[in-house]
């Protein structure tokens, strides 16, 4: 009986609230049309000087301005009247209370439809029957729902449990993957390393060339004049100290030759090996695809094993451009390397021509 007085009372002060909003919306809307007709009296009464005319321009707005302010400013006596049978429908049976918080409150009508509380029903729902509902809680009564729970079926439960230990697997391969990469990201820098040691070595090879070259056009410059000089002024000592040191400068010339070609081997082998740790570096750190998990959590986790597959797919694509960067070097540098292997042809066929040597 006590709980059933207590319903009552909370439901006539409800009924009270409402019957004080309505008033005080009906007293804002004449009070709002009220004081814009008289403006308009006024303004009417300003532009004529006529205190019939504008007595009518203040009853005409009036008219208007009446019928416009009850449509917008005062609610419909149905929809005050269905909001309180609804609160009070969810005070008899706290069941229909759907979900409630600070800013929303959902309820269920008789035929279990939802309907969300309006400002003004928050109001009267914050104010008055939610301390009701604490008290009638603290007392024993049925405790407040935010939210209806479902439990878990054996197979849903089965299910959940094997996509679990699905992610578990996943992680392991991702963490096996990533250290994987961080391996292979370490040696193609030591490769790369490797790599720019003997590019510095084969140009310093090619200046050493190149200079051995000079000095040779240079002995060959001197052979010629010596050809046309005189037989008297020929000098036999000075000859043979030329030609020795052509030989020497074709000697110095063929070591160089065999170094070069020797680096060049190097280079080769280098380039091979570059070759498998790019195609190790720049394969796709993931093989399969999953499909996505149905419980929360594990869509959680699945989610914070997306961002790191991202972030390991990026490191790839960088190994993969710095792959990119060495293998055009080396591309310059085999160019490179085939023009000296012609300029040496080209000398070797000029030395032939200027009878230096003998092939």
């Amino acid at each position: 009986m006590a709980k059933l007085d207590k319903i009552t009372l909370l439901e006539q002060s409800i009924e009270r609230f409402y019957e004080r909003y309505s008033a005080k919306r009906i007293a804002m809307a004449t009070l709002l049309v009220g004081v814009l007709s008289l403006v308009m009296a006024l303004v009417v009464y300003w532009g004529f000087e006529s205190g019939i005319l504008a007595a009518l321009g203040g009853l005409f707005f009036g008219f208007i301005g009446i019928n416009i302010a009850f449509l917008c400013i005062v609610p419909p006596a149905k929809a005050l009247t269905d909001a309180k049978r609804l609160i009070s429908q969810a005070i008899r049976e706290p069941a229909r209370i759907k979900s409630y918080d600070m800013q929303k409150v959902l309820l269920l009508d008789s035929k279990g439809k939802e309907h969300a509380l309006k400002a003004r029903d928050l109001a009267v729902w914050t104010s008055l029957v939610v301390p009701y509902l604490i008290e009638s809680q603290a007392r024993g009564g049925q405790p407040l729902r935010k939210k209806p729970q479902r439990k878990l079926t054996a197979s849903e439960r089965k299910y959940i449990e094997q996509r679990r230990k699905e992610v578990l697997e996943m992680e392991e391969k991702i963490e096996k993957e990533r250290k994987s990469l961080e391996h292979d990201r370490r040696e193609l820098e030591m490769r790369s390393v490797d790599l720019k040691q003997a590019e510095e070595l084969v140009i310093e090879r090619l200046t050493g060339v190149e200079q051995a070259e000079a000095e040779l056009e240079q002995l060959k410059i001197v052979a010629a004049e010596r050809a046309n000089e005189s037989a008297s002024a020929y000098d036999a000592k000075v000859a043979a100290a030329k030609a020795e040191e052509l030989r020497v400068k074709e000697s110095e010339l063929s070591a160089l030759k065999r170094q070069l070609a020797e680096d060049r081997r190097n280079f080769e082998s280098q380039k091979a090996e570059m070759t498998k740790l790019q195609a190790a570096a720049t394969r796709s750190p993931f093989g399969t695809t999953h499909e996505p998990v149905g419980a929360q959590s594990v869509e959680a986790r699945e989610a914070a094993l997306e961002a790191r597959m991202k972030k390991l797919e990026e490191e790839a694509q960088a190994l993969e451009s710095r792959a990119n960067y060495l293998t055009d070097s080396e591309n310059s540098l085999i160019e490179r390397l085939d023009a000296l292997t012609e300029r040496e042809a080209n000398i070797e066929q000029s030395e032939v021509d200027a009878g230096l040597r003998k092939d």
